[in-house]
């Protein structure tokens, strides 16, 4: 049977849209609130995202992408864990007691959607972790971390760049970014239509960056940011004025999109196995997805996890972040509640130090913890222990095939690196390990997160 068709029974009626800036409906307050269940994190706070409507039933589209998988070969400065541990040193800078947790990602995937922009085809990451789209233009100059030029081909962008906007420029405003790492960039921000798969959002900012400190992959031109308004980048003034009065927030593509009524609040990721790609789809669930299995779904609140620290920067990012309702792993179940980070751009799943030692230890032969990586490794042929994250009382688990990463191994101990790492002091992580065995629904609108379970093979 189509997947889509097993849907129906498990989706709920829409109701009426309400105002954007009513809050969630009475509907939900019954439920606990996960919120008052988690301790504080280092460097973030939590808030719950206000939902639009009520959950309705998901639709099939045939407003998709497919995605494909760039290796970032060490330009792994855009992924939440780099993210993370910056702003962690960033709210407690004479404190070590945090736990860096970049090293073990520094090989990760980012996927790349094609985008026309003013009638010119580019590829852009997708980051459900920024909201601005922005490409570089033809005529930027590249410069390395201390701001000195370079030849272009240093910042690695692909070929194919716009030039111009269709409808001007946004007088005064500009867009200004800079990364956890020091990467930066900073260019204009004008108005022109954005096609993606068969939906073109008419009159969208977007930003052309004329300078820029990047570490690209020779495919990519820029970012496509599917987060929310209130975090965009934008800033009046000079192209180096980035204070918080001078922000000048905007509505992102998506929010452009729902806008103007070409799509439903809803966007959906279906990550494939080996890093080779997936499935983007607006609106609804990519209608040539197969084989998804009915009997896992769940799904869980949205809340943000918001940066805690000087109100003056431009590392202003926030991220979609969900608490499961625990972890079952061998014969042992783990309850405890942890605000989970959903991110297609981190590789392994990031957990609490003493749930991550215990299920690296139920490997056979046992996972050990190699200091240098800052990541556990085992024998390459090791039997891995079931492992299943619980979500909406639904436990999704883990296909072996991505407990043991085969292509990233210790050249002096001939060991491979697992998909189980520990995430310091937290928020922590869901990556590719877990989205590449589910479809993830991103259904803005309702303010949740659902999941539904894929083949298992």
């Amino acid at each position: 049977m189509h997947f889509i068709q097993s849907l129906v029974s498990l989706a709920l009626a829409c109701a009426t849209a309400i105002p954007l800036i009513e809050a969630r409906p009475s509907g939900h307050e019954s439920r606990s609130d996960p919120l008052s269940l988690i301790s504080p994190i280092r460097g973030f706070s939590f808030e719950r995202m206000a939902a639009t409507r009520e959950p309705c039933e998901l639709k099939p589209t045939r407003n998709f992408q497919r995605m494909k998988g760039i290796s970032r070969k060490g330009a792994a400065s855009r992924t939440a864990p780099v993210r993370i541990g910056a702003y962690q040193r960033q709210a407690t800078p004479n404190d070590g007691a945090y736990q860096n947790i970049t090293t073990t990602d520094a090989r990760g995937v980012a996927y790349a959607v094609e985008v026309d922009i003013n009638g010119v085809s580019v590829n852009l990451i997708v980051d459900t972790g920024s909201s601005d789209t922005w490409s570089v233009q033809s005529n930027y100059t590249c410069t390395d971390y201390m701001g000195s030029m370079l030849q272009q081909g240093a910042c690695a962008f692909g070929h194919t760049k716009p030039q111009t906007f269709q409808y001007g420029p946004v007088p005064d405003v500009h867009l200004f970014v800079q990364y956890g790492d020091g990467e930066m960039v900073s260019g204009p921000m004008g108005l022109s239509d954005v096609t993606l798969a068969n939906i073109t959002v008419e009159k969208q900012q977007i930003a052309l960056v004329n300078e820029s400190y990047w570490i690209g992959d020779n495919y990519t031109t820029g970012i496509l940011g599917l987060g929310y308004p209130s975090i965009t980048d934008a800033f009046y003034g000079e192209p180096y004025d980035h204070e918080q009065y001078q922000s000048a927030p905007y509505s992102p593509v998506f929010t452009r999109m729902v806008q103007q009524g070409l799509v439903d609040p809803v966007f959906s990721l279906a990550i494939s196995r080996n890093s080779t790609g997936g499935l983007l789809g607006w609106g609804g669930i990519p209608d040539i997805i197969n084989g998804l299995d009915s009997s896992t779904y769940g799904y869980a609140d949205i809340i943000i996890a918001n940066i805690v620290g000087d109100p003056h920067t431009a590392w202003a990012y926030s991220f979609y972040t969900i608490i499961p309702d625990g972890f079952q792993f061998g014969m042992s179940t783990n309850e405890d509640k942890y605000p989970f980070i959903i991110d297609s751009g981190t590789t392994v799943n990031y957990l609490p130090l003493i749930l991550a030692d215990a299920i690296n230890a139920a490997f056979d032969p046992p996972a050990k913890y190699l200091y240098s990586y800052g990541a556990y490794f085992t024998s390459c042929d090791a039997v891995a222990p079931p492992f299943s994250v619980v979500i909406g009382g639904t436990a999704f688990l883990i296909n072996p095939k991505d407990m043991i990463l085969r292509n990233q191994k210790d050249p002096l101990t001939g060991l491979c690196m697992t998909t189980v790492s520990t995430g310091g002091t937290g928020p922590f992580i869901l990556g590719d390990a877990f989205l590449q065995n589910v479809l993830a629904v991103f259904d803005i609108g309702s303010a949740q997160m659902r999941f539904y379970g894929r083949p298992y093979y």
